[in-house]
């Protein structure tokens, strides 16, 4: 076995013996506030999507494209769009698509901590900050409907703070409408503030705009502490279970990723794998990847087929028998030597080419006259033997060579 063998194995048994030694490390856990309905990690909404998708059945839908775009492929929809993230932002075009769908009788739900301003000013909403007794003080929700208090107090235990609702001078505020807030441990249950908004209802044109400021509700991580299962199921009243429910997935921050990559990150045996492979492609490439000397193919010279062919050719007249047209193919072609060999004009007097040829080839003028002889014989001579053909073929051969 070859050094740069031996090392290479080596390597590998030290990548897997790290790998082994890491994954028994216990992993750390991921706080990354994604809201996908596919993450399991405290801040994804697997558990509420899922919860969501058996509470309102049939009529659910899952939409995975731009409200726009989709109001736009299906311009009879009716029902509620649910929307939720830490931020939330739909753009001039999208947001008039789903004000004017509003307007028309049907019912917005958005969770965000923060909502573009546009939103906000169309609705005369302000944001402003709540914080509990101190940072260290888990945030306590409820609802302000009687039959909707929680008998259990609903906490989220990571944040201290949180935005709240209110809204601006001058307006109806006939059209609005407080349905949960935040309270501070001191107070009592029945003692609500009524500054400290997180969900509220706008009546907008025939439809509703519901508006929460803890998009948290919807986390792993909230509907899994004691009691809060109760305070999302008491969220999802308020949506019309008649109607069909638009659950939007496309505006989670940790929806941004898509395609096969997104779920082989997901998956952590999937994820070491594609690590490895990255790791063996770089190894080939250090090891394997060297410039190499090109194999140089053996080109072999071209075979000469002319005596072959002409042989075939030869075996097709002796076989017919026409030994008259050999014949006079080997005349033409001696014929053709002394006009392109020997550059004498083959028009011209017999007893003139003959001495010509005689002295071009230094042969005896009585052998160039035999051959002119047989020459002339043949072509006076209807059929010839085979024995002519071989005599005058070996007197060309004698003026010839």
């Amino acid at each position: 076995m070859q050094l740069k063998e031996k090392i290479l194995i080596g390597f590998v048994l030290l990548l897997f013996t790290l790998i082994i030694i890491s994954e028994s490390r216990q992993q750390k856990i991921n706080w990354y506030p994604s809201f996908a309905i596919s993450h399991k990690i405290p801040y994804g909404s697997y558990i509420a999507y899922r919860e969501a998708k058996d509470y309102f059945a049939d009529n659910f839908k899952t939409v995975r494209v731009s409200p726009y775009v989709y109001l736009s492929q299906n311009p009879g929809a009716k029902g509620t769009f649910v929307f939720y993230n830490s931020d939330i932002s739909f753009g001039k075009t999208a947001l008039n698509a789903l004000l004017n769908w509003v307007k028309k009788g049907n019912n917005l739900l958005i969770a965000a901590q923060n909502i573009e301003p546009a939103l906000l000013d169309s609705l005369h909403l302000e944001y402003r900050v709540f914080i509990s007794n101190n940072f260290k003080e888990p945030l306590m929700l409820d609802f302000d409907n009687p039959i909707l208090m929680m008998s259990d107090t609903v906490k989220f235990d990571k944040y201290g703070y949180a935005t709240v609702f209110s809204h601006t001078d001058s307006v109806d505020t006939a059209k609005y409408t407080k349905l949960g807030h935040f309270i501070n441990k001191q107070q009592a249950k029945t003692d609500i503030l009524k500054t400290d908004i997180n969900f509220i209802d706008i009546a907008y044109g025939k439809g509703h705009i519901m508006m929460h400021s803890f998009p948290y509700v919807f986390t792993n991580y909230f509907i899994l502490q004691p009691h809060n299962l109760s305070y999302y199921n008491g969220l999802l009243s308020y949506i019309n279970l008649k109607k069909p429910v638009y659950w939007a997935v496309n505006v989670q921050n940790g929806a941004t990723s898509n395609g096969i990559f997104k779920y082989i990150i997901e998956n952590p045996g999937f994820l070491w794998a594609y690590r490895l492979l990255f790791i063996g492609l770089l190894l080939y490439i250090l090891f394997e990847g060297k410039r190499k000397q090109r194999a140089i193919p053996v080109v072999k010279p071209p075979k000469n087929e002319t005596l072959d062919f002409t042989k075939t050719i030869a075996d097709m007249y002796v076989e017919n028998k026409e030994h008259k047209r050999i014949a006079l193919l080997h005349i033409k072609h001696f014929l053709d030597f002394v006009r392109y060999q020997l550059h004498i004009d083959i028009l011209q007097n017999w007893d003139v080419l003959i001495k010509k040829i005689a002295q071009k080839t230094k042969t005896d003028t009585a052998e160039v006259e035999k051959l002119f002889n047989m020459i002339e014989n043949i072509q006076n001579q209807q059929d010839i033997e085979p024995e002519t053909v071989l005599k005058l073929e070996k007197q060309i051969e004698k003026i010839k060579y």
